[in-house]
């Protein structure tokens, strides 16, 4: 449990955040269109999300 913990602060900390707790939907996104669409976020470098709206 540790090393996810440790994973996700590291992650938290990329985006510029202090805790993982302060990270926001903007600071998610998807890296194929396939997970675009399943996790309705945009797809990296876009604000589409494929099958929305």
């Amino acid at each position: 449990m540790a090393d996810d913990r440790d994973g996700a602060q590291t992650i938290a900390r990329a985006c510029g955040k202090l805790h993982l707790h302060n990270l926001e939907p903007e600071d998610f996104v998807a890296l194929t269109i396939e997970a675009s669409a399943m996790a309705r976020v945009p797809l990296s470098g876009t604000s589409w999300v494929p099958g929305a709206g």
